[in-house]
């Protein structure tokens, strides 16, 4: 059973890297096809984690709220970044 277990959590591991990759690959596409699209999305995303900061708790778990917030600052992170030119 430990094996089975050992076995599947580096299965979730590999795909969560593959869907991080995926996605980092598309939000390079997407700042080359429509930069001006990205830099509102970008914007959003930091409007998104500062209104996180401001807006009354949720009545869930702090891990839920932590949780929201590493999302929401990831996706700030995320967008933010421009590809270098080529």
């Amino acid at each position: 059973m430990t094996d089975e277990v050992s076995t599947s959590k580096r299965d979730l591991i590999a795909r969560v890297a593959t869907l991080e990759l995926l996605v980092s690959d598309l939000v390079h596409i997407l700042w080359r096809l429509d930069p001006a699209g990205m830099e509102k999305l970008a914007a959003d995303a930091a409007h998104d984690v500062e209104i996180g900061h401001t807006r009354i708790a949720l009545p869930v778990g702090d891990h839920q709220r932590e949780r929201l917030h590493t999302v929401l600052t990831r996706r700030r992170r995320t967008l933010g970044r421009r590809p270098a030119a080529g």
